[in-house]
Order: structure tokens, then C-alpha cells, then sequence
């Protein structure tokens, strides 16, 4: 049988029973690991986005490991990390408003500048200060030009030309600009195997060096520090990809103080969702398995931001009951099934089994692999007015 269809209870799984549902699962081990792959394939220093999951018992559980830093984008993922040891913290949100701006003075943050406005904010209120590294974020369509991909070209980061005015003016206010910044989105790390594959992360690193060069000849101060942001994917990349990266941005590596930074490649992996099954509904063409936690518990698993829907197939998990404690309905094969949640909204589909399979009965669970990044944060919380979903940190 596939791992979706395993219905064998291993001494392992019994102590899911006794978890709350529906919940999230986060495994430590699985986090450091993976941010120690990450950083030795990319062989440089590796930046943590708090966003993809900024779990406080996770972080006190991992965040001694992330020395070269987290990115932090909200007061609140400040406040999780605040007083939890002295890695460096970098900030970066495009609205960032004042209040954050002196919470990161305070916190001897480093900050990220998205915009114009943004940066004369900032100048306004360090003034006089001691600040850490200031970055610029610069736009990737607009920095690689006619040589971007089309999803470079989002609405993030400043154009070269806004660059200039914003170093010239932080400079005027005696503020150095000691680095730049540029990210061109999830999932677009590459590096292509021959030039006709286009553009890939190693053109735009070299793109970014190049604007610093640039960036230099104007203001005096050439930037050392480059993030070059990630894009990883959370299904990982074989080491010839990054092979291929690294020989790629030798000249960079070479000139200047390299970061990259991942979420979704360090905590995907990490966590699992939890429902248990509260009715079955058997019909002539689907089982219908109607589950107490569905997307206002975990928005990404219904995939109504995705043109193409691909629902996962969750493994179900059975108690060892006698067969005349189950339904009749369990001796005959169902298909498809069809995983939906606790709301009145008929996007509420979590999950699909499309070849032959025994429905789960009601208090059977289901486990969805990969629910580590965003799955928790990315969720229409308040609708129907439910309750979140309950987190467990697994033991080692």
C-alpha cells in the first residue's frame, strides 16, 4: 500500500489519540536538520524567515542553532525572539511603521528598506543612533532587466534608479548603506544545467553584485554584504543544483559577505496537520469523510489559490478496534474519498484518496505530511468564528 493508505498503527503513532484535534505537530529534529542541509549545499550563511513559522516553543527549541540570523517581518515575530539569545535580526516589511522601526532601534536590529518612504522614515528616527547593517531590497524584475523571468517582477523592492536616491539621502543623514538585498519569490530556485534553460538564481546574484558596484561608484561606500535571498523549495534540491549555484557565484562570494535565506525550505518539512474524522458519508460515486478541522485551520490543504487543484492524500491512522466495533462499511472499497472540513463553505475540501481505499471510520485520524511552513499563519482564522488549531511540540 502507498503511505496514504497505510492503515497500520505502529507503537509510534498511539500517542497521537491523545492530541487534541484538530492540531499541529512540529518536530525540532526536522528543522535543524534541514537548516543544516541547506547551509552546507549552499556553503554560505543562511538567514531563518521567522514568517514560514514563528512558533515560539519551536524557536526556543531551534533558534540556538540559527546563528547567522532570522528575518523577521511583524512586531509580534520580534517579541518571539527578543531576549531568546543574541543571533543577529533583520527586518523587513514593506509598511513597516514607526512603532516597529523604534522596537528595532531598541532590539539593535538590522533593517531591510523596501521603499523610498520607508527609508525616510527610518532616517527620521535613527538619527543619532547606533544602528546595525542597513540593506536596501532591490526589486528583482527591475534589477536583472531585459535578463528576468517573468515572476521576478513582482511588487517588492525598489528600482536601481530609487536605490541611488535612497543611498544618497540615508548618506546625507549619516547613515551607511552596508548592504543589498533581493528575493525573487517561493519556489524559484534554480540554476539551469546550459544557457538556453534562461535566467536562473545565479544571473540574478551576479546582477546584484554588479548594481553594487554601481552602487558604490555613487555613493563612496561600497556595499560588503549581499542577501541573496532563497526560494527554496520545501521538497528540497539535489546537490548538483547547488553545485552548479556555487561554482556559478564564485566572483561573488569572492568580493563580498553572502547570506541566503529560506522558511520554507528549513521548517515544510517539519510539521504535520491533524484531524480526526467525525462522520462518513458513503455515496454511490464518493465517500464524502467529514473531518473536525478543515481551512480555517489549514487554508493551503484546500488549494483555492492553485488554478490546477492537486488535494493531498492524507495517511489515516486506526485504532486497533474489533471489526464488530467498525461499520460494515469498512469491508468494501471506496472511491474516491474526498477529506472536507469543519465550515458551511463547499472550498472546504482538504484532501482526496482517488484510487481504491477503505474509508476511515469515525475517530480514525489523518495525517498531512509537509504542514510545517505557513500552514498554521496562512489561515482565514476568523471564519465561522472557530477556534485555532492546537500546537504540540514533538519530543526527542
Amino acid at each position: 500500500m502507498s503511505a496514504a493508505l497505510d492503515y497500520r498503527v505502529t507503537p509510534n503513532d498511539d500517542w497521537l489519540f491523545d492530541l487534541a484535534t484538530p492540531c499541529y505537530v512540529f518536530d525540532p529534529q526536522a528543522v535543524l536538520a534541514s537548516y543544516a542541509t541547506l547551509r552546507e549545499r549552499l556553503g554560505t550563511k543562511l538567514i531563518v524567515s521567522l514568517k514560514a513559522n514563528s512558533q515560539a516553543d519551536l524557536f526556543v527549541r531551534c533558534g540556538h542553532a540559527f546563528t547567522d540570523g532570522v528575518e523577521l517581518a511583524s512586531l509580534g515575530e520580534l517579541d518571539v525572539v527578543v531576549g531568546r539569545g543574541k543571533i543577529p535580526k533583520y527586518l523587513n516589511n514593506p509598511s513597516m511603521n514607526e512603532a516597529f522601526i523604534r522596537a528595532g532601534l531598541a532590539s539593535r536590529c538590522h533593517f531591510i528598506l523596501d521603499n523610498p518612504d520607508l527609508a525616510q522614515r527610518f532616517a527620521k528616527l535613527a538619527a543619532g543612533k547606533v544602528t546595525g547593517d542597513v540593506l536596501l531590497r532591490m526589486n528583482a524584475g527591475a534589477l536583472a532587466s531585459t535578463e528576468a523571468r517573468k515572476e521576478w517582477h513582482d511588487h517588492f523592492g525598489m528600482t536601481p534608479h530609487e536605490a541611488f536616491h535612497v543611498a544618497e539621502m540615508l548618506a546625507a543623514a549619516g547613515i551607511r548603506v552596508t548592504g543589498l538585498h533581493v528575493f525573487s519569490g517561493s519556489h524559484t530556485f534554480r540554476a539551469g544545467r546550459r544557457v538556453d534553460d534562461g535566467p536562473d538564481s545565479a544571473d540574478l546574484a551576479l546582477a546584484l553584485a554588479r548594481f553594487a558596484e554601481e552602487l558604490a561608484r555613487v555613493t563612496g561606500t561600497p556595499p560588503t554584504f549581499l542577501n541573496l535571498g532563497g526560494g527554496f523549495s520545501e521538497k528540497g534540491h539535489e546537490r548538483p543544483v547547488f553545485d552548479r549555484y556555487r561554482e556559478r557565484i564564485v566572483p561573488v562570494v569572492d568580493r563580498y559577505e553572502i547570506a541566503h535565506e529560506s522558511g520554507r525550505g528549513i521548517f515544510g518539512n517539519a510539521g504535520i496537520f491533524v484531524t480526526r474524522v467525525v462522520a462518513v458519508k458513503h455515496w454511490w460515486d464518493r465517500t464524502i469523510v467529514v473531518c473536525d478541522g478543515g481551512m480555517s485551520h489549514n487554508f493551503l490543504l484546500a488549494k483555492t489559490e492553485s488554478m490546477l487543484k492537486t488535494w493531498q492524500a492524507p495517511r489515516i491512522v486506526r485504532r486497533e478496534l474489533p471489526q464488530s466495533v467498525r461499520g460494515n462499511a469498512t469491508r468494501i472499497r471506496h472511491t474516491p474519498l474526498s477529506f472536507v472540513g469543519s465550515t458551511c463553505s463547499r472550498a472546504d475540501v482538504i484532501g482526496r484518496i482517488t484510487e481504491p481505499a477503505l474509508a476511515p471510520d469515525p475517530g480514525d485520524l489523518l495525517l498531512f505530511e509537509g504542514c510545517g511552513a505557513y500552514n498554521r499563519t496562512y489561515t482565514v482564522g476568523g471564519f465561522l468564528s472557530q477556534q485555532p488549531a492546537h500546537v504540540y511540540i514533538r519530543q526527542a
